[in-house]
């Protein structure tokens, strides 16, 4: 084959041409390297016109369709510039370098070392420089003895695996090593645990000095705060959530490459469902950069991915083995190959709304560079299995639909949901992504992007999850939910002062009344309980009526824990549309037994927090089985 391109290929789209005047060149140069491969001209015009609808090139729009592999393009490419075409590179090595992963976002070449010291090029040619390129192994033909062409997905297995020792040291190390203050690594710092020791043993001195006087202070305290944030969240109530669908920005083609990243273990049998969602959103697939992140010894899981023969938008990912192995480090490894402007966490078992990244987009589009992150609702969809799972509905339902609208409205901080938050990808890498070490790193995440200054806001279509139907499985998932909860409240308040400082008087407060009230009020509600059991008891049996102290305590008890109940509810159905709300199961009479149940998932996880802090207990999910 010679390097020239005939005048018909040129000629035969000049109606483009004209129309485009911008992209003249490179689609005609393209389309006639893509004859010149011997590619059928249906294909390359249809090809064309995807590259002008999205703005891309003829040669992505061509890889990215069912009939083109990427095997089959670089070896007719190969052939064509007269150089030899590899998918493995034995016995050559790729050395882990400076910068090596921007050839993750972008792989163009990367230099292979042999053993006995020689070395060749590994390169990806594009259709719009291959002239060049022709001239130049023209000039110098040395240089083919040198030169391989090889595929993206080849390259960028090289180039993981050459420097995964780096990027885990990294995943690990980049938070703690920025600023220590904001990992979790260590759960306790000395100062901090010396407090909370002077502070717990002061507390048992008057316990035994004044034990009467010192519970009804404790009493006192505690029920003014657990209505304080009952008042926070009734507040709620009044903010209308965001539309469930927002318009599309302008369909001109001009939108930015969208990084979706999905961590997985042990979900083989979660790949199609994930897949086939993951396929139904609405944006161009030669600007998505889909990433399933998975454990390297989670053999069952990548070899379903394999098997799936998946288009070229999705890529494997495989993190070595280390400690911690939690979802947050496995996302800070992805991360390194990241191609998106914009960047979105799903979970195995999510199904978002097609027009979700659209929504982001637009939201993002009209909003200052401050605004870091935006998270989308998440509904759940099996509420009317039992009322365990209709409790939950609710309570996804009143935090998504009304705590978080609410926060949003009121530029507070963000207790992010632990998928279908969208992020700028520059304001991630700034904040030093996700903690390694903290097991509900969403909640994290939320609060260190406010305290470097950003903003976290809403959008309005959802994601569709399935609640735990079992109460083993939804126990294990509270009980991490809680575990990381604890560890942000400890992260966060090393240092009060500073922390006033960043967030301001009003958010200061309202985090403490929103994490540190739920918190409290699960750890403590079976006490509250029990204290509030007992003296109905004394009071009906005429125990203390003349005590009015009591009196006053146990009404004050009563009507926090009704009221919280009746909140619980009423945020919850009225974030819900009628037919949902219809079909949901659990009520009143289950509440409290729900509420038992959070608390004994919150002591749990104290306990795992002094004996097992960075364990990750796994959600199980199957897929949705049509009704």
């Amino acid at each position: 084959m010679t390097a020239s391109f005939s005048k018909d290929a040129i000629g035969s789209y000049v109606p483009i041409a004209e129309t485009y005047t911008t992209t003249r060149n490179l689609i005609l140069t393209e389309r006639a390297l893509l004859k010149a491969l011997d590619y059928p001209q249906p294909a390359i015009d249809a090809a064309s016109r995807k590259a002008i609808a999205n703005q891309t090139s003829v040669e992505t729009e061509l890889l990215a369709g069912e009939d083109v592999t990427a095997d089959d393009y670089y070896s007719r490419f190969a052939t064509y510039l007269g150089l030899p075409f590899a998918t493995s590179f034995s016995p050559f090595r790729l050395i882990d370098r400076p910068n090596l992963d921007t050839q993750i976002v972008k792989p163009t070449a990367i230099r292979l070392e042999g053993r006995s010291g020689e070395s060749r090029i590994a390169i990806i040619p594009s259709a719009t420089r291959a002239e060049a390129l022709q001239r130049t192994l023209q000039h110098f033909p040395d240089l083919r003895e040198r030169i391989v062409v090889t595929t993206p997905a080849a390259l960028c297995n090289a180039v993981w695996q050459a420097g995964e020792k780096r990027r885990t040291y990294r995943a690990i190390n980049r938070l703690i090593t920025w600023n220590p203050q904001f990992s979790a690594r260590v759960v306790f710092w000395g100062k901090q645990g010396f407090l909370i020791g002077s502070l717990l043993a002061a507390l048992c001195a008057l316990l035994a000095a004044f034990p009467a006087t010192t519970l009804i202070a404790l009493h006192v305290v505690f029920s003014a705060f657990y209505f304080c944030s009952l008042i926070f969240r009734a507040a709620a109530m009044t903010i209308d959530a965001p539309p469930l669908e927002a318009a599309p920005p302008p369909r001109d083609g001009n939108l930015p490459v969208y990084t979706v990243m999905v961590a997985l273990y042990r979900e083989a049998g979660m790949i199609d469902q994930l897949t086939g969602a993951l396929l139904a959103l609405d944006w161009p697939r030669t600007k998505l950069d889909i990433k399933l992140v998975c454990e390297a010894d989670d053999h069952e899981t990548i070899a379903a991915i394999k098997a799936g023969q998946l288009p070229a938008c999705f890529e494997l990912v495989c993190v070595p083995p280390s400690l911690p192995r939690t979802k947050p480090k496995a996302l800070s490894y992805a991360l390194s190959g990241a191609r998106g402007e914009f960047l979105t966490l799903y979970d195995a078992e999510d199904r978002p709304h097609p027009q979700q990244l659209r929504a982001a987009y637009q939201t993002f589009s009209h909003a200052s560079k401050r605004l870091a992150c935006l998270q989308a609702p998440l509904d759940i969809t099996n509420g009317a299995h039992s009322w365990l799972c209709g409790l939950f509905a609710r309570e996804y339902a009143a935090l998504f639909r009304g705590i978080l609208p609410l926060l949003a409205r009121s530029a507070l901080p963000l207790p992010l949901g632990g998928t279908s938050n969208h992020f700028r990808t520059d304001a991630l890498r700034a904040a030093r992504a996700w903690d390694p070490f903290n097991v509900t790193e969403d909640a994290d995440l939320g609060l260190r992007l406010h305290r470097l200054g950003y903003r976290c806001g809403v959008i309005g279509p959802a994601t569709l999850e399935d609640a735990p139907t079992s109460l083993r499985s939804w126990t294990g998932q509270r009980t991490r939910w809680f575990k990381g909860w604890l560890q942000t409240f400890l992260v966060a308040t090393r240092d009060p002062v500073a922390l006033w400082r960043e967030l301001g008087a009003n958010a200061f407060m309202i985090f403490m009344l929103n994490s540190g009230g739920m918190l409290v009020s699960a750890l403590l509600h079976p006490i509250v309980f029990l204290a509030l059991a007992v003296n109905l008891a004394l009071i009906a049996s005429g125990g203390f009526t003349t005590n009015l102290l009591h009196i006053t305590l146990t009404a004050v008890d009563l009507a926090n824990i009704v009221l919280s109940y009746v909140v619980f509810l009423r945020l919850g159905q009225k974030n819900l549309t009628p037919e949902q709300a219809r079909t949901l199961k659990g009520g009143l009479l289950q509440v409290p037994l729900y509420w038992l149940f959070l608390s004994f998932a919150a002591w749990q996880a104290a306990i795992e927090l002094v004996h097992r802090p960075f364990h990750w207990k796994k959600t199980e999910h199957r897929p949705v089985t049509p009704d």
